[in-house]
């Protein structure tokens, strides 16, 4: 978020939102496509002028490449410009097109840059939000009434809730969202609920990051200023969890003494309870009431305590069917709050944030400790000055590489930087983190050693450090084994129907046609996603095979909501 006044963009094919945001909220500045300073409202070359805001996706791009420093989207729903600027689609309905380009325009938003808030602004009351959500996560869906001072109230009021929202992510925590759609939507969610009483159920599988986002994202936002207390109950005796949670008496069971349980050390702040699914029954009877009255009770004792505590809850498990089988209470997991649970994404299914992953992972491990003295030895060995620094760079994208401006760049191969992004990640981000880390302590380790005989690079080649190939394909082999095809999910083995015809040919186009309808579903539409998941490489024509393929199979891009209704 920019420094000083927030800055919106508008996207409308007409000027009515533009004039709105330019008459009642003049406490922002606007990106626009001219280089007159502003803000317009002052401007002498404003009557007439159509550079005040983007009229269609391609103008939306020229405004934002020009303003970095964007906050916030103001993106209108319906476009009626004419088709060769409407953004490429396989809806046959031209008006439909047209009524529902802002929808697509986001989903083309999320793609660049997922990260961007955007408010969805419409006067058509049949829109339906799902269209929104279904377009990759709006951060705001604003319906208006169409008086003017009434409804740049409300527009002021969603752009407020965006940037508090923004203000309130704790980037300096260390937790990194990337672009993917999937993460816009998690903090977006996850900041919203943190602010309220509600406990919260997260939802991953291992090493998806589940308690760095309890942990720095939403504890801080909470504003509690009670402390963040973690339990991994996995890693407690089941006999032993409830005294771990509740604390005890002296006399309650043999060499039990008073003690305070986690729920009392965590009041006034957050309690973040990893593997929820493990708790015993009595455990989760206790955890019940607990939830219910804000109130527990030490085991020995009789009197309740009271306790304040915002619950985070994670687990790997399915908890619905662990209720169906009578191993978790019904009422404690609706009392966690299931219907907004937070879905951590699993890495496979954020390949395109794998890079950013990347770089974060070298500077977080050389940031401090045994290898941050590592790499200040290196440069001072060889001759490097300035504080210990280091950032990632990928070799083969066209161009001399050249040496960081300071501290020490660790080359990676565009090849295998292609190698990590075809492994499975079972592991998933964490998987990632040890790999990366591993990489860079060998290739600093190498590097060292070779500097302190004098076989090193001098001068400003010694600023960088090539990550060789062969260790990462080493690296990657000595990972635990990809899971079970029934594990997978999305990018793993599946069934199909095999269909008898005429014709091997016939046969093998059926399955085909089968494979592109599941990828379709799975991705959202999302032809790039689907070209990741077959061809190997980062091929950038590859979505437009994948499409053309597509289409040759007969199958139709439609996405699922829009059956059935009206256009």
């Amino acid at each position: 978020m920019s420094a000083t006044r927030p800055k919106l963009l508008v996207v409308d094919d007409g000027d009515r939102y533009v004039e709105l945001a330019h008459a009642f909220l003049r406490d922002y500045d606007y990106a626009t496509r001219c280089d007159q300073p502003g803000p317009c409202w002052e401007c002498a070359r404003r009557s007439g002028c159509t550079l005040t805001h983007a009229h269609d996706a391609r103008e939306a791009e020229e405004a934002l490449a020009r303003h970095r420093d964007v906050d916030v989207v103001l993106l209108d729903v319906a476009f009626d410009v004419p088709e060769e600027r409407l953004l490429p689609s396989d809806e046959p309905d031209l008006e439909r097109r047209r009524r529902l380009q802002g929808i697509d325009i986001l989903a083309h938003l999320r793609r660049a840059r997922g990260e961007l808030p955007v408010v969805l602004m419409t006067s058509e009351e049949e829109i339906a939000f799902e269209d929104a959500a279904e377009a990759l996560s709006v951060d705001e869906f604003a319906t208006l009434a169409g008086e003017a001072a009434y409804d740049a109230r409300a527009l002021s009021l969603l752009v407020e809730r965006v940037l508090a929202r923004r203000r309130d992510s704790p980037e300096a925590g260390g937790y990194t969202w990337g672009g993917a759609a999937a993460m816009a939507r998690l903090r977006r969610d996850a900041l919203a609920l943190a602010r309220t009483s509600l406990p919260m159920l997260v939802l991953g599988e291992t090493g998806t990051g589940k308690s760095a986002l309890a942990e720095r994202v939403i504890h801080p936002a909470t504003r509690r200023s009670g402390p963040f207390v973690a339990v991994d109950l996995a890693a407690i005796p089941e006999t032993l969890i409830a005294s771990e949670l509740f604390g005890t008496t002296r006399g309650a069971f043999s060499g039990a003494v008073d003690r305070r349980g986690r729920f009392e050390e965590a009041s006034g702040g957050t309690l973040f309870l990893d593997e929820i699914g493990n708790l015993p029954p009595e455990a989760q009877r206790m955890l019940l009431l607990a939830l219910q009255d804000g109130r527990i009770t030490r085991l020995g004792e009789t009197t309740p305590r009271a306790v304040d505590v915002k619950l985070i809850a994670a687990t790997n498990a399915d908890l619905r069917a662990k209720v169906t089988s009578g191993a978790f209470r019904a009422d404690l997991y609706a009392r966690l709050n299931p219907a907004a649970r937070l879905v951590v994404p699993p890495l496979r299914d954020r390949l395109e944030d794998l890079e950013e992953l990347a770089h974060v992972f070298v500077r977080r491990k050389l940031a401090a400790g045994a290898d941050r003295a590592l790499l200040a030895e290196y440069m001072e060995v060889a001759g490097i000055r300035g504080a210990p620094h280091a950032e990632l760079r990928i070799a083969g994208r066209g161009g001399a590489l050249k040496p960081p401006a300071r501290g020490v760049g660790f080359v990676l191969a565009r090849s295998s930087l292609d190698e990590l992004m075809r492994h499975a990640w079972p592991g998933n981000v964490r998987e990632l983190e040890l790999l990366v880390a591993s990489a860079i302590v060998f290739a600093l380790s190498d590097a060292l050693e070779a500097a302190r005989e004098g076989r090193g690079a001098s001068g400003e080649p010694a600023r960088t450090i090539p990550i060789p190939a062969k260790l990462i394909r080493e690296l990657l082999g000595a990972l635990a084994p990809d899971v079970a095809p029934s594990e997978r999910g999305p990018r793993g083995a599946a069934s199909f129907d095999v269909r008898p015809g005429a014709s091997l040919h016939e046969v093998a186009r059926s399955l085909e046609a089968q494979l592109y309808e599941r990828l379709f579903a799975e991705t959202k539409g999302d032809f790039d996603a689907m070209a990741r998941r077959l061809l190997e490489g980062r091929d950038p024509s590859g979505a437009r095979r994948v499409r053309l393929r597509f289409n040759q199979l007969g199958l139709r891009a439609r996405k699922p909501s829009s059956r059935g209704r009206k256009s």
